[in-house]
């Protein structure tokens, strides 16, 4: 038995999927980096070593969310 194939209009609706997806997704961790950012203002020093390694965190998680649909381009390309 044959799986079926895939359409165009089937894989850009599945790439419109993940875009919406990661964007949303993206949004959260903005928030999220404003807001430890706003609480860091305000706490102790001895406490900041970890909400700056949860900033970093967050920043690398955006990073690797950005790149992300570059990624998925260039797979879809050499496919």
């Amino acid at each position: 038995m044959s799986q079926p194939t895939a359409t165009p209009a089937d894989v850009e609706a599945s790439a419109a999927k993940d875009r919406h997806t990661l964007s949303e997704t993206a949004c959260d961790l903005i928030v999220i980096e404003h807001r430890l950012g706003d609480v860091r203002r305000w706490t102790p020093e001895t406490a900041r070593a970890h909400l700056d390694a949860a900033l970093s965190s967050v920043a690398t998680a955006l990073d690797a969310l950005h790149a992300e649909p570059t990624h998925r381009t260039t797979e879809q390309e050499q496919s």
